[in-house]
């Protein structure tokens, strides 16, 4: 056990990302970040499915989870997906 633990650490000790100067200051701010991104992410997706919700007849939410509406899902899954890559593109610039 201890030794699988020493060659781990020196595994880590000597890896490059490890090496590199990362100040603890600097690993703070893109995990705060990297949260802020991800929630604003979540809600635009979530607006942009509440939009395909509004211009699609009937309730899409009741459609596919009650009913089973396999073209409604699929739809929905592209939608959330295109906003998802256009969320992306816009936080990496």
């Amino acid at each position: 056990m201890n030794r699988t633990l020493l060659a781990l650490s020196l595994i880590l000790i000597a890896s490059p990302a490890l090496a590199a100067d990362v100040s603890m200051a600097g690993l703070g701010a893109g995990v705060v970040a990297t949260v802020l991104y991800s929630l604003i992410g979540i809600v635009m997706a979530t607006i942009g499915f509440k939009v395909v919700d509004w211009l699609t007849p009937g309730n899409l939410a009741e459609e596919v989870a009650n009913k089973g509406n396999r073209a409604l899902a699929i739809l929905a899954g592209s939608m959330i997906l295109g906003v998802c890559i256009i969320i992306a593109s816009a936080v990496i610039g």
